[in-house]
């Protein structure tokens, strides 16, 4: 079997920070050490797996783009087997992707999910995603040490809580702060915090932060930012820190690498109780949460579904009420389980995960939908786009601003600009679904329906 993939082994990711971009340029590093790989350039079109024979393997993996192997295939008569991969939950970008592979999968073909939870949306919503063409496998651990856990400090000592990933809302960064201003009071001062990430709005900035926790009573320099860390300051970062707070509940979270990261390095992790951390973390580290259901979403905007109890956390940290770092159900996170789903062998799918989330969530029908039309439309769109026919995009981007619900003012502006700028990056897989956002298919709107009286956490 010969394996077909784009060339990710020296992307440019220059100010980008993104969990599955490093993990494409880590599947790529592995693969070259140990399989028989033909590389290629996507952006080059169908003659990018022209060479792709019976038997032969292509492997989707640089972003939300496998519509484009699936529709090559058809049109060249290829044999060949499609690998895809999913990386992000509610984001019309890989949402889009399985909305145009759907028509295109055949037997063989096999779509891969960072964790159980995100598996089951999509097999929930999309036909083509089936019980035996998917299978969770994100490797990572063979590249983390395995530290003992770490001690647990004592009620009487101090605790120093840590929050690694980006400070925004949809993280829930907010809840971080409010809850270690708590822990802070309520411990007469045993409590500090060091967090590091990129802030994604003025008030997450050193100063404002500090500005606030003041503001709450906490002293200068209770807390420490330490900015964007990459890879190689991760065993510092976890150094300094005896329990992490993940409280995320972002619509596109699959996994949270950090969650991995944190166990691996012998750091417990307390997280909300719905979404990936349920099926990494035991209850004991699970932190009740109250989903959003008060009104629509959309998946081109991340944003929280919810929010966790804040006085649970707070009791959970001032009592040392959690369970050391352990590594749960490691095997979908191994490179072997990687690689044997990219050999067609079938993977053990019994993996308890939350169900609670995945059976609240409505999507919004699509209208309008003419699969091949937006196939097309998706091809040439990226074909322009990539190929530098700057021109072509902008005057799409025109036409579609005269219509209705076509792109004004910022939006408008901002998707411009996207296409005037020097560079084409396919490692920056955010920027192409935008344009398919605005020109061939809108972001579906999803709402999370009010729970069942009596109803608890889903499990299963």
């Amino acid at each position: 079997m010969l394996l077909h993939t784009h060339d990710y082994r020296s992307p440019d990711t220059e100010g980008i920070v993104d969990g599955a971009i490093l993990m494409h340029r880590e599947m790529a590093e592995l693969l070259t050490r140990i399989r028989r790989v033909s590389w290629h350039d996507l952006t080059l079109g169908q003659d990018s797996v022209a060479s792709a024979g019976p038997g032969d393997v292509v492997y989707a993996g640089s972003g939300p783009y496998a519509f484009l192997y699936h529709r090559w295939r058809e049109r060249t008569g290829g044999r060949f087997r499609i690998v895809r991969e999913v990386h992000t939950a509610l984001w019309s970008g890989y949402w889009a992707q399985e909305e145009l592979c759907a028509p295109l999968v055949r037997e063989g073909d096999l779509v891969l999910f960072p964790t159980e939870y995100t598996r089951r949306l999509f097999i929930r919503h999309f036909s083509s995603v089936t019980e035996e063409n998917s299978a969770v496998a994100y490797p990572m651990l063979d590249r983390l040490p395995r530290s003992a856990p770490k001690r647990i400090p004592g009620t009487r000592e101090t605790l120093r809580i840590g929050y690694l990933g980006a400070l925004s809302l949809a993280k829930n960064f907010d809840q971080v702060l409010s809850v270690f201003a708590r822990c802070h009071r309520e411990s007469g001062g045993r409590a500090s915090l060091v967090y590091a990430g990129k802030p994604n709005h003025p008030r997450w900035r050193p100063d404002a932060v500090g500005e606030a926790l003041h503001a709450q009573g906490v002293p200068p320099g209770s807390a420490e930012q330490l900015g964007v860390l990459g890879q190689d300051r991760l065993a510092d970062f976890f150094a300094r820190v005896d329990v992490l707070l993940f409280p995320s509940t972002a619509s596109r979270e699959t996994l949270g690498r950090v969650v991995l990261e944190a166990l691996a390095h012998g750091v417990p992790v307390l997280a909300a109780d719905v979404g990936p951390a349920v099926e990494l973390l035991p209850a004991r580290n699970l932190v009740p949460t109250a989903l959003d259901t008060s009104g629509e979403f959309v998946m081109s905007r991340v944003g929280p579904l919810g929010r966790v109890d804040e006085d649970t956390l707070v009791r959970k940290l001032t009592e040392r009420d959690f369970a050391p770092a352990e590594v749960r159900g490691a095997e979908p996170f191994r490179d072997e389980a990687f690689l044997r789903a990219l050999s067609g062998e079938p993977a053990d799918r019994h993996i308890a995960c939350d169900t609670r989330l995945p059976a609240r969530l409505r999507v919004a029908p699509r209208t309008g939908a003419d699969p091949e039309r937006d196939l097309a439309r998706a091809e040439q769109l990226f074909t322009d786009f990539f190929g530098g026919r700057d021109r072509a995009v902008l005057d799409a981007l025109d036409t579609a601003a005269a219509g209705p619900d076509g792109p004004t003012g910022r939006e408008l502006a901002a998707l411009r600009e996207l296409v005037t700028g020097p560079d084409r990056n396919l490692a920056d897989y955010r920027a192409f679904p935008r344009l398919l956002d605005a020109l061939v298919l809108p972001p579906l709107p999803y709402r999370l329906a009010p729970e069942p009286v009596g109803a608890g956490a889903g499990k299963e």
